[in-house]
C-alpha cells in the first residue's frame, strides 16, 4: 500500500469509524474496547426487533425509555450503543429509538447498491412498524444524511430535524476528507480495517460478517457520488437544529450556507419584542471537539435536549 493510500484509509477511518476514538493523539484499542463496553453496559433497551423495508432487508432497532419518540441515527460504521452518551441522557425522558442503517449492526446488506434516499425510506419503514406517526429525528454524520432524506422523503413523519456533522452537499466536506472517502473506502482497505475494534464490535452482531468487504466497497460508493441537497432543503418545514463541532470534517463556510438554506445569517434579526425574526432552523457549533469525537462526549445530547425543550419559531418558507 502507498503512502498516499495509506492515508486516504485513515482520513476515511477517521471519518465514517468515529466508534474507534479516533483523534489527532489517538488511543489504543484497548482504551477505547474498554469505554465502549462500560457506555454500553449502563444501556439496555426496553426492546428491540426488526422493521420490514424495501427489497425484504429487515433493519434492526432498539427502544429505551419512555416519553415523545426521538430516533437516533449513528454515523458510519457505528452500532447504537456507540452512540450511547446520546440516547441515555435523551432516554431519562424521552423514548428514544436507535436504528442500525443499512449494512450497520444488525441490519444486513440488500443485493443493490446503497443510497442515502433509501436509507431515509428505511426510518420511516420502523416508525411506521412501531406504529409511530411523527417523532423527532436525530442524526450524526451517516446518520445526518438518512435524517436528511426522512425529512425530505417523509415531512409529516418528523415533528423537529435534528443534523449533526454533515453537509447539505457532497462538496461540504473538506477536500481532503472527501478524497479519504473516494480513495480509501473500498474492499481492498477490508483488511486493515478488520484489525480495529470497530470491526470486531460488528462483527459480533452482523447477520453476515462475511460481508464486510462488500459493505466498505458500498459504503465507499455511495460517498464517491456527488450530491447537492440545497433545494430539497429549502423545502424542509420541520423545525430545524444544524449541530457542528468547532473542528468538524464540514467546512465552516458550508456550514454558514446550510444555514443559510433555512433562512438563517441572512439579516439581524433585531431586537424588539414581537418583532424578532428568527430563521426557521437553530444553528448550534460547540467548542472542543472534531467531527471524530463528537458523538462520544456529553454536549451532543445536552444541545439537542436544550433544543427540544425551547423548539424553534413556527416554520415558513423562505422566499427564494
Amino acid at each position: 500500500m502507498t503512502s498516499r493510500n495509506r492515508t486516504a484509509l485513515a482520513l476515511a477511518a477517521c471519518l465514517l469509524v468515529a466508534s474507534i476514538g479516533c483523534t489527532r493523539h489517538g488511543s489504543s484499542a484497548a482504551q477505547a474496547s474498554a469505554a465502549a463496553q462500560n457506555r454500553n453496559a449502563s444501556l439496555e433497551p426496553t426492546g428491540n426487533g426488526y422493521a420490514e423495508a424495501a427489497e425484504g432487508l429487515k433493519v434492526h432497532y432498539e427502544v429505551f425509555g419512555k416519553g415523545d419518540p426521538i430516533v437516533v441515527l449513528a454515523g458510519g460504521f457505528m452500532t447504537i450503543g456507540e452512540m450511547s452518551h446520546v440516547i441515555a441522557p435523551l432516554a431519562q425522558h424521552r423514548q428514544v429509538i436507535g436504528i442500525d442503517l443499512e449494512g450497520h449492526g444488525a441490519t444486513g446488506l440488500r443485493t443493490t447498491p446503497m443510497s442515502h434516499q433509501r436509507d431515509g425510506d428505511d426510518v420511516a419503514a420502523v416508525l411506521r412498524h412501531l406504529n409511530i406517526a411523527k417523532a423527532d429525528i436525530a442524526g450524526y454524520s451517516h446518520g445526518a444524511d438518512a435524517a436528511l432524506r426522512m425529512a425530505i422523503q417523509h415531512p409529516n413523519m418528523v415533528r423537529n430535524l435534528i443534523i449533526a456533522s454533515t453537509p447539505a452537499a457532497s462538496d461540504g466536506w473538506y477536500p481532503e476528507v472527501l478524497e479519504g472517502m473516494k480513495r480509501g473506502l473500498r474492499a481492498s482497505a477490508a483488511p486493515q480495517m478488520q484489525k480495529t475494534q470497530m470491526y470486531k464490535d460488528w462483527a459480533a452482531v452482523a447477520p453476515h460478517p462475511e460481508q464486510f468487504s462488500r459493505w466498505v466497497d458500498r459504503m465507499g460508493a455511495l460517498y464517491a457520488k456527488s450530491y447537492d441537497w440545497s433545494d430539497e432543503i429549502r423545502k424542509i418545514q420541520a423545525p430545524t437544529l444544524l449541530l457542528f463541532a468547532d473542528h468538524d470534517a464540514v467546512r465552516t463556510d458550508h456550514i454558514v450556507r446550510f444555514f443559510a438554506l433555512f433562512g438563517g445569517g441572512q439579516h439581524d434579526a433585531g431586537f424588539m419584542p414581537g418583532k424578532i425574526h428568527y430563521a426557521r432552523a437553530r444553528l448550534a457549533i460547540v467548542p472542543g471537539y472534531t467531527h471524530y469525537n463528537f458523538g462520544n462526549g456529553p454536549d451532543m445530547a445536552r444541545v439537542i435536549e436544550s433544543y427540544l425543550e425551547q423548539p424553534t419559531s413556527p416554520a415558513k418558507p423562505v422566499n427564494e
